[in-house]
């Protein structure tokens, strides 16, 4: 599969304002202030890096940014009789990272993320006999699709593989909502991504005239009590909750979306 230029550049300028590279270019000002021997212009950077660093490392910061992405849609209640009563012919999984190394199993090559959508979308196949269980992801510098990798993994756990369909072509959210489009048409289907990029998703996905049933997955805010002790973790929550925000603007921009 080739990929756009467009797709590339909009990954280059989305990890340019990912809160550890927001940090990086700070430290790296101030040590280009310190070479040139400005080392009291050099304190402003350092000190506000090290702040924003510390910021994102907290559960506080992380939750207050990530929250209001994963409470958009509560998560899929499969007791409640109604939901289950309704005619699902699909159960979607959108794609999510891998990287394959033939070493490993298959779903030890998935990404944490991926691994949480492709058990959501099999808890909720399970409870839906007749629905196909549609896995999506297309094939970024690597030797398979995400959603090859996902079939394989999902086989492994003993999920049929009668049930199971690829949308293997597409590399971002709106190509997959077009994709979906052109293979479920107004037939009801199940919605599976992770919590904080379900408001992107189903929004994408009502702009090409779809009504999914959300299942969101993959929380990162679960309500930790705040230590002031920096976490990694928080890190990385704050960067997928920026990237989410960055998502909603382009998308907005181009058009795919209504509104924010």
């Amino acid at each position: 599969m080739s990929v756009g230029a467009g797709f590339i550049l909009k990954k280059a300028l989305g990890t340019l304002f990912m809160p550890l590279s927001v940090c990086l270019v700070l430290f790296a000002l101030g040590l280009l202030y310190v070479l040139l021997r400005r080392s009291k212009d050099a304190i402003a950077p350092f000190v506000m890096g090290g702040l924003l660093l510390y910021a994102f490392s907290l559960n506080s910061v992380s939750g207050y940014l990530i929250r209001p992405l994963e409470n958009a849609y509560p998560p899929l209640n499969l007791s409640n009789a109604e939901i289950v009563k309704k005619p699902v012919k699909w159960v979607v999984v959108l794609g999510s990272g891998h990287w394959t190394d033939q070493r490993l199993p298959p779903g030890a090559m998935l990404e944490e993320a991926a691994l949480y959508r492709l058990n959501e979308g099999i808890r909720v196949a399970n409870r839906f006999p007749g629905a196909i269980l549609v896995l999506s992801g297309g094939k970024f510098k690597d030797e398979q699709s995400n959603a090859q990798v996902m079939a394989a993994a999902a086989v492994d756990l003993g999920f049929n593989p009668g049930r199971i369909m690829l949308s293997d072509q597409a590399l971002d959210t709106h190509d997959e909502a077009m994709r979906i489009k052109a293979l479920a048409g107004s037939d009801l289907f199940v919605l599976v991504t992770s919590a904080s990029h379900m408001l992107r998703a189903v929004k994408l996905f009502e702009n090409q005239g779809l009504k999914p049933i959300p299942a969101p997955t993959c929380y990162q805010s679960k309500g930790e009590p705040e230590y002031f002790l920096p976490r990694a973790d928080n890190i990385k929550t704050c960067h997928m909750a920026v990237h989410e925000y960055l998502g909603l603007a382009w998308s907005f921009v181009r058009g795919q979306i209504s509104i924010l």
